[in-house]
This record gives structure tokens, C-alpha cells and sequence, in this order.
């Protein structure tokens, strides 16, 4: 009888399904990581591995302009721009004043207007997140927005590279009750080597096996989890990168045409607030279209429709949007040097700054396929295979699905088919 009993219980049990292993996800964003970047910089081990068992793409399409804080949030929060309120590097707002300032922390939650970061979404759902050297991991209004994040410090401060690793590898490792489920950091190469020596210069291709080295550390870490635990890595970027050649002269455009406005620049776009005493929107529009081999000019409200930043005052009364190779830069960056030598007057209207050593840059329209950047899946609950292409708002409901977690409130995005929940 005893025997018949435990046959019976052994039988039983592997019938039984057993308890799902808890997942824990890793999401790195790698800045300004192009294919482009990938294809030369051999050799690449991780991210070979990452594609051949996970699934991959060559067209994360970045959200307009495609630069990098604006991207930084549209991956974080789901939402296009026009939602979460992030626009560009550098904006005016009426009341908090101006984003990107050098007094200003850009960092600071409190800039967005809408819609809930993948770490909050998270927290409110019960699993503890962390997020190393992200924007919006901590606001002036409210305080740290995830369990685990770093210190909260001018970004010339921020924590080295090696540190955000660590810390990331440490809580991998913490097999106690209170370790995170979500691990979101951030890595600000190779976009700064790509800026200065090219999409395929010899510091960027370093750049680019650094990041496959940081990739393998992190792989390595989640294949030690214990069988109570499974672990997905998810990598991504905020924009791709293009290669460049002479700079706007905005400056020369205002004086000559005597447009009285404001302008914020960063990459190949512009924001124009004009000055409504002094000016109109419609003479300042006309002037501006009066270089059409320099830049395309919209108005606020009829851009394209890859354009999702909406028509609230942070995007000014006109954008204008550079033609491959030009970039542009806010004049008042100029060194005062520079303006006594009249760049301002009659220097050309499109030129190769002397002390500027830019090769290569981001902020066009996202339809540009140098604009698109990398993207992996690999782990647990991921289906190998190309992705054909994602949105950047697709990123943060994947991350969700694969933490068996609803995307945040609210989301524009939608997760990846090759992803499931635990």
C-alpha cells in the first residue's frame, strides 16, 4: 500500500507543473549606437551571440528630433514626445524656463509632463527597479522614482562607467528577497566617440567593443542566476548617426533678416519662439524660407507626420529641420571671440567651424535610416528571429510584457511579437 501511495505521489508531481522561475529583466541604452557602428567594429562575440539566439533589428526607429534626451524618455515612458512633454535637448518652457540650460538639471523628473517611466510602472505594479545614471530616475518634486538608483549629480559628476556595471552585477547577484526585477542603465558611448572621429572612425569601433564587452559581463551574470531565477537582456539606443559637413550659420540668417526670436538647437533641428511684439510668425516664416538648401522650415502644428511633438508652446511657432550634410548649433554657443570676427555678418552662410572637431551628428527626420539604431532581445522569454523594424515607443511596453507586467499609464507603444511574459 505504501508503495502504491508514493508511486502515486511521484507520478503526481511530474505531472505537476513546476513554479515558474522569476524573470528578472536588464535594459540597456547604449547612446547613439547605429548599424552602421556595429558593421565595422569587429570583433563584436556578444552581439553576435545576441543575434543568432535573440531576437534583433537594424531599425529601432528613433522618435523626431532624433536626438538624445527626447529618446531617452520616449524608451523609458512608451509615449510619443507630445505626451511625456521631453521635445528636444533644448527647449523653452513658459513656466520652468529653459531645458538643456547649463544651470538647469535636465535630469530632473519634474520636466515631464505625462506618462510613467518603465521603472515606475514597474514599482507601482510591485517589482522593485533600479536605474543607474538615467534621466528621470529622481525628481526635485518627488524624490527617487525606483528603489535602487545612484546619486543624483551634475553630469560632468556622473558615475563612471565601471561603477554603473558593478552596481548592475551586484544586484544580479543578490539572491535575497529585496533584489530588483528591473535594471535599467545607461552608457553614453559610442555616440560621444562617434560626434568627434565618425561613424566609422578607429575611437568609435573601441567605443562600440566596449559596449560588446559590457554586453558579455551582463549576459555571463544573468546565465549564473540559480534555477529559481531567468533573466532576459534587452539592448537599445536613443538614435543612430550620420556623418556630417559644414555648419548652419543661424546667426548670419537672424541678423541679416533681423528676425526677432529665440531660438533653441541642438543637432539638425530648431525650435523659433518668436518674438510676437517685435515680429510675426508669417514674415519670420517667409525669411527662413529663403535657404531652402539649408533646411526644410514647418510651422507648428503642420509638420510631418513622423513628427510626434505636438503643438504646446515648448515647440515654439516654427521648427526647422537641417538637409543632410548641414548641422546646426545655438549661435549663442559661439565663442565671443568668433563674434567679434562677424560670424554673425558675413561669415558664409554655412561653414566648418575652426575649433569644432564634429564629424558626425543626429537630429533628422526619423525616416532617415541613418537615424535608426540597434536593437537586441536575448534571454528568457525571447523569440530568435529579425525584427523588421520598432518604434522607440515600442521599447518600454517589450520590457513590461517580459516582467509579466501592464505597460504604463499611458503607453503609445506596443511590445514586440518575439517577446512573451514569464
Amino acid at each position: 500500500m505504501k508503495r502504491i501511495i508514493v508511486a502515486l505521489l511521484v507520478l503526481l508531481a511530474s505531472a505537476w507543473p513546476a513554479s515558474a522561475a522569476e524573470r528578472t529583466v536588464v535594459y540597456v541604452l547604449f547612446d547613439g549606437f547605429s548599424p552602421a557602428e556595429l558593421d565595422v567594429a569587429h570583433p563584436t562575440p556578444h552581439f553576435d551571440q545576441m543575434k543568432r539566439e535573440g531576437a534583433w533589428s537594424r531599425h529601432l526607429v528613433p522618435a523626431f528630433p532624433t536626438i538624445s534626451l527626447i529618446n531617452h524618455i520616449t524608451a523609458y515612458t512608451g509615449c510619443w514626445p507630445e505626451h511625456h512633454g521631453i521635445v528636444s535637448n533644448i527647449f523653452d518652457d513658459p513656466k520652468l524656463g529653459r531645458f538643456g540650460a547649463p544651470d538647469v538639471d535636465s535630469a530632473d523628473a519634474k520636466w515631464r509632463t505625462g506618462c510613467e517611466t518603465m521603472w515606475e510602472a514597474a514599482e507601482r505594479q510591485g517589482v522593485r527597479a533600479a536605474a543607474f545614471n538615467t534621466i528621470d530616475r529622481w525628481s526635485s518634486v518627488k524624490g527617487p522614482r525606483a528603489t535602487f538608483i545612484n546619486p543624483e549629480v551634475p553630469w560632468k559628476q556622473h558615475e563612471s562607467d565601471d561603477r554603473v556595471i558593478e552596481r548592475a552585477l551586484t544586484l544580479l547577484k543578490d539572491n535575497g528577497p529585496n533584489h530588483p526585477r528591473l535594471i535599467v542603465l545607461y552608457f553614453s558611448f559610442p555616440d560621444s566617440q562617434a560626434h568627434t572621429y565618425g561613424v566609422t572612425g578607429a575611437e568609435t569601433e573601441a567605443a562600440v567593443r566596449h559596449a560588446d564587452q559590457v554586453t558579455g559581463r551582463l549576459m555571463a551574470a544573468i546565465k549564473a542566476l540559480p534555477p529559481s531565477r531567468e533573466g532576459t537582456l534587452v539592448v537599445g539606443t536613443d538614435h543612430g548617426m550620420l556623418d556630417v559637413g559644414p555648419l548652419v550659420n543661424l546667426g548670419r540668417i537672424f541678423a541679416e533678416n533681423d528676425i526677432h526670436a529665440d531660438q533653441a538647437t541642438d543637432g539638425a533641428s530648431a525650435y523659433i519662439y518668436v518674438d510676437k511684439k517685435k515680429d510675426s510668425v508669417d514674415r519670420v516664416e517667409q525669411a527662413f524660407r529663403k535657404y531652402p538648401q539649408l533646411f526644410s522650415v514647418y510651422r507648428t502644428g503642420h509638420l510631418p507626420s513622423w513628427a510626434h511633438v505636438g503643438t504646446g508652446p515648448r515647440v515654439g511657432d516654427l521648427t526647422l529641420v537641417a538637409h543632410p550634410p548641414y548641422w546646426m548649433a545655438g549661435f549663442e554657443l559661439y565663442p565671443s571671440w568668433a563674434k567679434y570676427l562677424g560670424i554673425n555678418w558675413f561669415w558664409p552662410l554655412a561653414f566648418t567651424p575652426p575649433t569644432v572637431q564634429l564629424k558626425a551628428t543626429h537630429g533628422y527626420p526619423p525616416d532617415l535610416v541613418a537615424m535608426h539604431g540597434v536593437f537586441f532581445a536575448w534571454g528568457a522569454g525571447v523569440t530568435p528571429g529579425e525584427v523588421p523594424r520598432l518604434d522607440q515607443i515600442d521599447v518600454h511596453p517589450t520590457v513590461l510584457r517580459l516582467l509579466g507586467l501592464e505597460p504604463g499609464q499611458p503607453v503609445d507603444g506596443h511590445a514586440i511579437a518575439a517577446v512573451s511574459p514569464p
